[in-house]
C-alpha cells in the first residue's frame, strides 16, 4: 500500500508540472487520453527482413516489379496496396514489441532523451528518441536487399508537432513518416523515393500502437520535462535501504541518495570487494554503469537521481575502472517474473520482465544472504529485469557486501538481544578472558574507551528497564 501511494505521489508531481517540449533534452511522454500511460522505450527488435520478406511475402509483394525500365527513365516507383498493408501491418507488432506503455512512473526507462535534428531551426520539428541504448532513428533504418530488388529506410526522424498551445496543458501529436527509397528492380539501379505513409504514436487502451490518423486524443501526448527521476529501494539493512541500477545515462545522486558503489572484485571467501563509493550525494555516476545505490529511505518519492548529458547508444560504460556488475537495459521477454530478495524465501523484490538468464555462470541479484548479511543470493527466477544489476559467480562461498549493522548497545555477545547472557560476556571481558568472538564496541556503553565495572552497571540497568 504504501508503495501505491507513493506512485501517486509521485504521478501528481509530475502531472501537474509544466509539459512542454523545449528542444533536446530529457522527458517523459504521458497520453492525453490514458493520462497515467507513459511511453517506455523497451527492445531494439525491428527488422525490415522480417517485415517485408516474411509478412509481404518479398520485395516484388511490396513494390510493382512490372517495368523496371519505366522506372529508369522517370516513372514512378509504385507500392502494392496489399504489400503496404502487410508491411504496416507487421511493423506495428515490431513497435508494439519496442515500445510499451506503462504507468510506473518509478520506471526509469520512460525517460527519454529527445535528441533535435537541426537545432538551430525553429521550423524543423524532427526528433531522434534515445533511451535504453535504443536510438529511434538507428532502430527504423535498415536495408531489404535481394538480386532482384533493394528497399532502403533511413533518415526516420520522429516528427513532434504541437497541436494545442496552453503552457502544462500543451498537446503534440507524434509521427514517423515511414519513407522508403528503391534502389534497385531487376537488376535495373534506381533511386525512388516514396512515404508508405504516416505512423503516429497512439495509445490503444495501454498498448503502443500506430495509426495513419492524429485526430483522436490518444494520439495527443503531453510531453514532460524530468528534472529528477525516482528509484524504489528493495532491501534494508543497518538502517540504510539498497537497490541497484543500470541506466544508459549519467545521473547525480539527490534526495536520500547517499552513495552509489561499483563492485571491483570477489574474493575466494565470498567477500565482495567496492572500495570508495564512486559517487556520493551530488556527485555523478557515469553512463551505463551499473550500481548499488544506498539510500537514507526507503521511500521511492525521497530518493531522486538527475539524469544529464547524451544517452549511450551502446552497453558500454563510462566509468573506467574495475566493475563486476552487469546488467541489461532492454525488455527481451514478457511476463511477470520474480526474484527474492531473502535467499531461501519468496518476497519477489522486483518484477523480471526481460531477460532470460544463463545459469553458467550463475546469476546472483541483491539481497539478504542465508546468515543474515546483505549481499548477492543466487537468482532462481528464468529471466533479469531491465535496468537491474547482478552478479556472475562460479563458486559456491555465501556473497557478502562489506556493510555491518550498526552496534547494539549491550548486546556484547552478539544474539541480537540483551539479556543476562551479555553479562556473563562482560564480565569475561572485565577479568581478561578472550574477547574475540565480542563486540567491544557494545560492551562501552559509556564510551570511554574501557570497558569497566561502571559499564557492568549499566549493563544491569538496561536489561532491568527492557523487562
Amino acid at each position: 500500500m504504501k508503495k501505491v501511494y507513493t506512485i501517486i505521489l509521485l504521478l501528481v508531481s509530475v502531472i501537474t508540472s509544466q509539459a512542454q517540449l523545449n528542444g533536446t533534452g530529457y522527458y517523459r511522454f504521458r497520453n492525453a487520453q490514458y493520462n497515467t500511460d507513459y511511453i517506455r522505450l523497451s527492445n531494439n527488435l525491428f527488422d525490415y527482413n522480417e517485415i517485408i520478406a516474411k509478412a509481404c511475402g518479398g520485395g516484388s509483394n511490396l513494390v510493382d516489379t512490372s517495368n523496371p525500365l519505366s522506372l529508369l527513365f522517370g516513372g514512378n516507383v509504385t507500392f502494392k496496396a496489399d504489400g503496404v498493408a502487410r508491411c504496416l501491418s507487421c511493423a506495428r507488432a515490431f513497435l508494439k514489441t519496442d515500445i510499451h506503455m506503462v504507468n510506473d512512473i518509478i520506471d526509469p526507462a520512460t525517460i527519454v532523451y529527445a535528441d533535435k535534428r537541426y537545432p538551430g531551426n525553429t521550423n524543423n520539428k524532427e526528433y531522434n528518441l534515445l533511451g535504453q541504448s535504443v536510438s529511434m532513428t538507428a532502430l527504423t533504418t535498415g536495408k531489404y536487399e535481394t538480386e532482384k530488388i533493394t528497399i532502403e529506410f533511413s533518415n526516420l526522424y520522429v516528427t513532434i508537432e504541437n497541436s494545442y498551445s496552453d503552457g502544462a496543458n500543451s498537446l503534440y501529436t507524434a509521427k514517423i513518416p515511414l519513407t522508403g527509397t528503391v534502389t534497385k528492380v531487376a537488376g535495373v539501379g534506381l533511386n525512388k523515393t516514396q512515404t508508405l505513409t504516416n505512423m503516429y504514436f497512439v495509445d490503444d487502451n495501454g498498448i503502443f500502437n500506430v495509426n495513419e490518423s492524429n485526430t483522436a486524443q490518444n494520439a495527443k501526448w503531453y510531453i514532460e520535462p524530468v528534472t529528477h527521476f525516482n528509484v524504489q529501494p528493495e532491501v534494508e539493512f543497518g538502517g540504510k535501504f539498497y537497490t541497484t541500477l543500470y541506466v544508459p545515462f549519467s545521473f547525480k545522486l539527490s534526495g536520500q541518495v547517499e552513495n552509489a558503489y561499483a563492485v571491483l572484485a570477489i574474493g575466494n571467501d565470498g567477500s565482495v570487494e567496492i572500495g570508495e563509493a564512486i559517487a556520493s550525494s551530488g556527485e555523478t555516476v557515469p553512463a551505463g554503469t551499473p550500481v548499488i545505490l544506498e539510500c537514507k529511505s526507503n521511500s521511492a518519492a525521497d530518493c531522486q537521481l538527475i539524469p544529464y548529458g547524451t544517452p549511450k547508444t551502446d552497453n558500454s560504460s563510462a566509468y573506467l575502472s574495475t566493475n563486476l556488475l552487469k546488467g541489461t537495459y532492454l525488455c527481451n521477454q514478457d511476463g511477470a517474473m520474480y526474484y527474492d530478495t531473502t535467499s531461501g524465501t519468496n518476497k519477489g523484490s522486483f518484477n523480471a520482465n526481460n531477460y532470460t538468464a544463463a545459469t553458467n555462470p550463475q546469476k546472483y541479484v541483491l539481497g539478504i544472504t542465508e546468515s543474515g548479511k546483505l549481499g548477492f543470493v543466487k537468482a532462481t527466477g528464468t529471466a533479469m529485469p531491465a535496468n537491474k544489476a547482478w552478479l556472475e559467480y562460479t563458486g559456491t562461498a555465501e556473497l557478502v557486501l562489506p556493510f555491518e549493522e550498526p552496534t547494539k548497545p549491550g548486546d556484547v555477545n552478539r544474539d541480537g538481544v540483551v539479556d543476562v547472557q551479555d553479562i556473563t560476556a562482560m564480565v569475561n571481558i572485565i577479568l581478561g578472558k578472550d574477547s574475540s568472538q565480542y563486540d567491544l564496541e557494545a560492551a562501552d556503553l559509556d564510551d570511554n574507551g574501557k570497558i569497566e565495572v561502571p559499564d557492568l552497571t549499566a549493563l544491569v540497568n538496561i536489561i532491568l528497564n527492557n523487562n
